[in-house]
């Protein structure tokens, strides 16, 4: 089949694919063809221009194969028209292919190929490529990641090279394929061989989706070395390579040490006191740790950089684009430095060089502590490390003096050495004393200062010596004579071995911090603490966390104030720095939470850090940032506060740029955020795939607690504080607070350290956690300290002699005081409702009050024993019945009885008209409950709330049942929040909230029999005085027994009514006002009419406007009224009494009677009231103006919709349908 012509037109595709003429696409999809499967061939006459020139037949035929793109070109031919402006009704196709590559393969804009198809290609599992020139290879090597991520993206068919017999014509048949590997840069390669092997009939192939390259490096003639010629293989696109590195990447490492000249080698750095378990207790050198040093893998040692060496340059190489500018006055020191005596630091160390027979793997150099921090990098765990071959020493006579600078510390000279001295005793005892301090540990090494010394060295301050605490280094100076000057100064770096020395030491004038003056890559960040932490109690999260961190999963720890995300935050990355090598960086996010602090600001901080971290990555390692409360940095966005919303969202989208800048999956560099709530971060966090994990750090349960109190006074017991304060009111610096709980010693010492806490034997630590329910790891500390506290002041009070006390005995009487009036952080913002009500002053409904016991209480009490039962729980339940009847009185028992946290939810008070409002408040009180369990979560008047879905106007109601079916029993469940709820119109309840799992059990709150009604009368006497002859069960008449008769059909609150009515009228009677119906005794009329004496009118009252009474009658008013206004005018009269007496006495200058003095005095007044007694008549007056408050037809009515709620249920639930006759209301869903 003759192929079909067309012209060429070059764009930009960026790949090796063409777009092919919508002719041939129409046969293609007739044909029902695979894009994958399809292979173009190209077909057009190569010529250069010289042969253009010459003859114009002078071409070459030659053919290209590509993949197809799967799309039609949209660019038009460039025929010429004719004379009347049309184009030929023969209009040829265009084929549009890449610029890039077309130039590459000869063709130019407009040419005229021929198009051949070829379906179903021959497959190609492994492709040997090379570069086509050493300029493509050092391109590869820049961006092999890329080129092993996108290969197949960009090239899908091969020219077979061994299609051709001969060399030339192989040479001529094999065209190069462009790959785009930036937006800026390309590499032009060559296929060499491919496998299986392809025949010589077969001039082209396709690369397999799971196939492998090998690319063969090319470098350029002068850098070219027979240990660089072995190609190195990647996997394709469609795999990775299990180390998660590719052979591309390691010979570009190659290619780079190469590149820095021959005896130049780069690794990555490790403080060997960060890996110290790496090293075996008999390893060569472990002496050496305190010295100059450092350890390779012995595999290295053979390489020809590291051959036969004894000591090695070393330096740490430092990239320029993180570095902080110094300040002008940084500046002038550095230049002021400079010039004087001492002169600069030396940035190239010399140190010896010893085997690591455990070294992880040959890419990793562990460093000395000494020569950590010569080079300024202490504690370093990652970044590249330069080492090369020392030069020749200077001779032992080429040095005169050895000068050492001491550093002068924040508080002066050090003690005990005094620098500059005249006389040469003082010098010589300040030698032997440095001497004294770099001086071996083991008797047969040598010391630092008989190592090799570097011009410029800076002496390491040795901490584990208490002599030398205030020794802060030095800086040591060869003095080389003036002859040898000149070759010297051709040497960077001048250096000797400190034993061969023969002057002594010379101690000049102290200097500032050398390295105060120098850039530093430090960015705003706390370290990690030295010691290894430990927290308790959860073991499996710690090791899942460590396992997707270890994978390049970043995470989102949440948990609550008090809860531990930092503690256990630094213990992640103490723990990856140490047995994985993870350059770790912890940030904490508070410290840019100011209003001052600029975005930009803020941007360059968080740049920084990451531009770190990705520098700390590099030669095969990884790192962790670790971003300490981010929701404090990007806080979520709310309605009230509009102001903060476009700032949160800017910082939350500069964190996002830069974690997909940073942290792709070939970078090596992991994220830890944490954040009280995943609802607390900014949705541009949430939503744009920053975090993979989110796990959320709970409350730990109660063996948990029993367990972290263990801890803290254990820690006690060893005389160390393990809280930083007893302030229980805020919880202050989370890192202070959590690390004592870490198991670190406070920074709040005691003041001389003698006074130790011990533990009583007698101490119940199972019941003190049965007691902190709720509490945070926090908390405790805060209740520890307390309990210290206490146990302190009790010492204090009850020791005869104070300085025989020497330990302190933690008692139980302690954590109870400790315990009264402090609040957990989780609950600081929770309003719990207290109630004094229990079950006693309840009377009747014995029933529901022991399946309430059976619910609420025992698995709270008994939980151990329940955590066993294999079935699950009840977790709701619902109270109806008759109004009146104690449902939300039996509620309020609750709290007061079964000892739980209780919340209190009124029906309509959750309902908001703005939509998506009712549902958050549903969520904010499941989460309060939370917070707040073992919870009671109220709801009173369920049914108002909680109707049947489809009968509301607005929808409202519907989305607060969505939303309550969600939290009860959804995805996520209850755990320790019980749910109470209570109805008098149960049939009005949503179906689907009344199956098991949601409220599990209905309890009816039935009208009082006969008994209860006694029964509820006997508690309510509790609280009031009632005649004893009422009370005597022996007397049938006139007693509560015939009360409970006479109130047939009253409810527990018309039973109240009663009582308390007649209480009233008790009050009445004392107060002696005769509207009391009913005959008056003799004892009443007699205190009557005392009180009547006793209230004779001495105040004669003038109304303006009133004609004068007849005969003196008394006004129609009440006496208790006529009471109170004489109380009010006596009231004004005694404080005109008082006041004129003050003045009088203030002109005699007599001191007026404290108010205490007339306190006194009216309580002795006022303890002489009459006690209020119910009497039988006062009974007979409230039953006979009391009725009930549910009429007969209610209560049949509500018993007849009780009965139909409780056996006339059929399951059905309502489809949501709306009414359709005319006027009726529809849903608005």
């Amino acid at each position: 089949m003759a192929p079909t012509q067309a012209e060429i037109k070059l764009v930009e595709l960026k790949n090796c694919f063409v777009n092919v003429p919508r002719s041939i696409v129409g046969l293609l999809d007739n044909a029902k063809a695979v894009v994958q499967n399809v292979v173009v061939e190209l077909q057009y006459k190569e010529s250069s221009t010289e042969q253009v020139l010459k003859r114009p037949n002078g071409a070459s035929q030659r053919s290209v194969y590509v993949g197809w793109t799967g799309m039609a070109s949209t660019a038009k031919s460039t025929s010429i028209t004719d004379r009347t402006g049309r184009r030929p009704k023969d209009e040829i196709g265009v084929v549009e292919i890449d610029a890039m590559f077309g130039r590459m393969l000869g063709l130019m804009d407009g040419q005229k190929v021929g198009i051949s198809l070829h379906l179903d290609p021959p497959m190609a599992h492994t492709v040997h490529i090379e570069p086509l020139t050493p300029a493509d290879w050092e391109i590869i090597e820049l961006h092999a990641s890329f080129l092993e991520s996108n290969l197949l993206f960009q090239v899908r068919a091969l020219p077979n090279p061994s299609f051709a017999a001969s060399p030339s014509a192989q040479a001529q048949q094999v065209h190069p394929l462009t790959i785009h590997l930036s937006p800026t840069s390309t590499a032009n390669v060559i296929i060499s061989s491919l496998t299986p092997p392809q025949p010589s009939s077969t001039p082209f192939a396709k690369i397999s989706p799971d196939g492998e390259v090998i690319v063969a490096p090319k470098t350029r003639p002068r850098l070219s070395h027979n240990d660089r010629t072995t190609s190195q293989s990647i996997a394709s696109t469609g795999r990775r390579s299990a180390g998660g590195r590719s052979g591309m990447g390691a010979s570009r490492q190659r290619s780079h040490r190469g590149s820095a000249g021959p005896s130049a080698v780069f690794l990555r750095g490790v403080d060997r006191s960060r890996c110290a378990h790496l090293f075996d207790e008999h390893d060569e050198g472990k002496t050496h740790d305190r010295n100059l040093g450092l350890w390779v893998d012995r595999e290295l040692l053979a390489n020809k950089a590291l051959k036969s060496l004894e000591y090695v340059c070393v330096s740490v190489v430092k990239p320029g684009g993180i570095e902080i500018s110094l300040d002008p006055q940084q500046q002038q020191r550095s230049k002021d430095m400079e010039a004087s005596e001492s002169g600069k630091p030396a940035s190239k160390i010399v140190a010896k060089l010893f085997a690591w027979d455990d070294a992880p793997d040959s890419r990793h150099v562990a460093l000395s502590s000494a020569l950590c921090s010569a080079l300024n990098s202490e504690g370093i765990v990652g970044g590249l490390v330069r080492i090369e071959a020392a030069p020749p020493p200077v001779p032992r006579s080429g040095i005169e003096n050895l000068k050492i600078f001491p550093i002068i510390g924040k508080f002066g000279e050090v003690d005990g050495i005094k620098f500059g001295g005249q006389s040469k005793a003082g010098r010589e005892a300040a030698a032997e004393k440095i001497r004294a301090y770099y001086a071996s540990v083991e008797q047969d090494e040598a010391g630092m200062l008989d190592g090799p010394l570097t011009n410029g060295l800076v002496l390491p301050r040795i901490p584990q010596d208490i002599e030398s605490q205030d020794w802060e280094g030095g800086l040591v100076r060869l003095e080389v004579p003036s002859h040898d000057g000149r070759e010297s100064a051709k040497v960077s770096v001048k250096w000797c071995i400190g034993s061969e020395i023969k002057g002594a030491i010379q101690v000049q004038q102290g200097i500032p911090n050398p390295f105060s003056t120098s850039k530093s890559t430090a960015i705003n960040a706390d370290p990690l603490p030295i010691e290894f932490p430990s927290i308790i109690g959860i073991d499996s999260l710690i090791n899942q966390l460590t396992a997707n961190l270890s994978h390049c999963s970043s995470v989102l720890l949440t948990g609550g104030l008090g809860s531990g995300k930092s503690s256990l935050a630094r213990l992640l990355g103490h723990r990856l720095r140490t047995f994985d090598l993870f350059h770790t960086s912890y940030f904490p996010c508070r410290k840019l939470t100011t209003d001052e602090t600029r975005v930009s600001t803020i941007k360059d901080s968080l740049s920084r850090l990451f531009m770190t971290a990705s520098w700390g990555a590099r030669s095969g390692g990884r790192a962790l940032v670790i971003l300490d409360d981010l929701d404090k940095l990007c806080p979520a966005e709310t309605e009230l506060q509009t102001n903060d919303n476009g700032r949160s969202r800017q910082i939350s989208e500069i964190v996002c740029a830069l974690v997909r800048q940073y942290c792709s999956l070939d970078s090596h560099v992991v994220i830890l955020a944490t954040s009280q709530a995943k609802e607390a971060l900014n949705n541009v966090i949430i939503g744009g795939n920053v975090m993979r994990e989110i796990v959320a750090l709970k409350v730990p349960d109660k063996d948990g607690r029993r367990q972290v109190l263990q801890a803290l006074t254990g820690q006690s017991r060893d005389g160390r504080s393990s809280a930083n304060g007893a302030n229980g009111h805020s919880r202050g610096s989370s890192q202070d607070i959590e690390a004592a709980w870490m198991g670190e010693s406070s920074r709040s010492e005691l003041a001389d350290g003698s006074e130790k806490f011990q533990v009583d034997r007698s101490l119940d630590f199972l019941e003190l956690a049965g007691q902190t329910d709720g509490y945070m790891p926090g908390d405790l500390v805060l209740l520890v300290s307390r309990a210290k506290s206490e146990a302190l002041i009790r010492s204090v009070d009850t020791a005869s002699d104070p300085a025989e006390e020497s330990n302190i005995v933690l008692k139980k009487v302690d954590f109870e005081n400790a315990l009264k009036g402090f609040t957990p952080a989780s609950l600081r913002n929770v309003t719990l409702q207290s109630s004094k009500t229990t079950f006693d002053s309840i009377g009747g409904l014995l029933e529901t009050r022991k399946i309430l016991l059976e619910t609420l209480q025992y698995p709270t009490t008994y939980a151990p024993i329940f955590a066993q039962c294999p079935l699950r729980l009840r977790s709701g339940l619902l109270l109806y019945g008759y109004p009146g009847c104690g449902k939300t009185l039996l509620a309020s028992a609750v709290a007061g009885e079964c000892g739980l946290n209780f919340i209190s939810v009124k029906g309509p008070e959750i309902l908001n008209k703005y939509i998506g409002a009712s549902e958050k408040s549903v969520r904010d009180l499941f989460d309060r409950a939370e917070s707040a369990r073992p919870c009671v979560l109220f709801f009173d008047e369920f049914d108002s709330i909680a109707p049947k879905r489809g009968h509301d106007s607005t929808g409202v109601t519907d989305r607060v049942v969505n939303q309550l079916l969600t939290q009860m029993d959804g995805a996520e469940g209850l755990s320790g929040v019980y749910v109470l709820a209570a109805t008098s119109r149960p049939d009005l309840i949503d179906p689907a909230l009344l199956r098991p799992g949601r409220l599990d059990k209905s309890l009816l709150c039935d009208m009082p029999s006969l008994d209860d009604r006694l029964d509820i009368l006997r508690a309510l006497s509790k609280k009031l005085s009632i005649s004893q002859d009422i009370l005597d069960a022996a007397y049938q008449h006139k007693s509560l027994s015939e009360v409970a008769h006479r109130t047939a059909g009253y409810s527990g609150a018309d039973l109240q009514a009663v009582i308390y009515n007649a209480h009233l009228e008790a009050i009445h009677d004392v107060l002696g006002d005769h509207s009391i119906n009913g005959d008056i005794n003799s004892k009443s009329r007699r205190n009557n009419k005392k009180y009547s004496s006793a209230s004779k009118q001495d105040i004669l009252q003038f109304r303006f406007g009133k004609e004068d009474t007849v005969n003196g009658a008394v006004p129609a008013m009440s006496r208790a009224k006529q009471a109170t206004e004489y109380a009010a005018v006596i009231a004004k009269l005694d404080a005109i009494k008082l006041a004129k007496r003050k003045d009088r006495h203030a002109r005699r200058g007599i001191t007026e009677p404290s108010s205490k003095d007339n306190a006194n005095r009216d309580g002795i007044q006022a303890g002489s009231k009459q006690e209020v007694v119910i009497e039988w008549k006062h009974i007979e007056a409230s039953l006979a103006t009391t009725r009930s408050s549910v009429g007969a037809d209610e209560r049949r009515r509500l018993e007849r919709i009780y009965r139909e709620f409780v056996v006339g249920r059929n399951g059905e639930m309502p489809n949501g349908q709306g009414p359709t006759e005319v006027g009726g209301r529809s849903s608005l869903m």
